[in-house]
This record gives structure tokens, sequence and C-alpha cells, in this order.
């Protein structure tokens, strides 16, 4: 590589780079852009959709793949690493979409998710995956 490459290819990298979010970024930003914001407070964020359950979650999963998901009845629970999404069926039709950080997203969602996906453990991936033997859990 000539000496002008270089630095080249090292600016192209790094734009690349930066202009890939986390899926957790992109979570958010997906939903804050195709519906309809109801209620915002620091982390969390309450919004609604004309989609039903099953089309919101897809939106939402095109994304970002969820590293756990959940249906409980109607609802769907997606949790990502920092972010953790439920979409329930409006009372009125549609969706109601509420997305937050996994903290409050366990707080509010535990008695459904945590015998699922077991105890909070600062993420998907940290936390509790069942009971029974076996390594490396």
């Amino acid at each position: 590589m000539t000496r002008r490459a270089l630095p080249a290819a090292l600016v192209a990298a790094a734009l690349t780079l930066s202009a890939c979010g986390s899926a957790d970024e992109d979570v958010r930003s997906t939903i804050a852009d195709r519906y309809e914001l109801v209620a915002d407070s620091g982390d969390y964020a309450a919004y609604r959709s004309d989609d039903d359950v099953l089309s919101v979650a897809a939106t939402i999963e095109s994304a970002a793949e969820a590293g756990r998901d959940h249906s409980e009845g109607s609802d769907r629970y997606l949790g990502y690493e920092e972010t953790m999404v439920h979409i329930a069926p409006g009372p009125a039709g549609g969706s109601d979409i509420e997305v937050t950080d996994v903290r409050d997203g366990y707080d509010r969602w535990g008695p459904v998710i945590v015998p699922v996906w077991g105890l909070f453990g600062g993420g998907y991936r940290s936390g509790f995956s069942g009971g029974g033997s076996g390594f490396g859990k």
C-alpha cells in the first residue's frame, strides 16, 4: 500500500465503523421513526401503532434480531443487550409498544420474563439460563 492509500483506507474504515450503530440504538431508532410516541420519561418510552403485535415485532427485529424473544398470550417481549421491548395488543386494535432499559424491563415485566429468561444480570447475555445440570450456563 502506498503512503497516500494507507491514510485514506484508515479514514474509510473509521467512517464505516462510526456509521454502524448498536442493536440497541437500531431498535430504539426504528421504533421512534415508525411509531407514534405516546409517553417519554428517561430511558422509558411508550408508542402506538395501527399494526398488529406480530407485524410490529417483525419490523423491530428487522432492525436487530433480539437476543431473547418470548410470547405470553398475545404479548411479545424482545430483549437486547441494554434494551427491552414489550408489544401488546392495543385496547382499540393495533399495538402498544413499550421500550426501556433492561433493568427497568425486569422491574416491569419480571413475573413474565424471569421464569423464561432468568434473573437480571446486566443484560440478556449475562442472565441466568435456567435450571438443571450443565457447564457454562
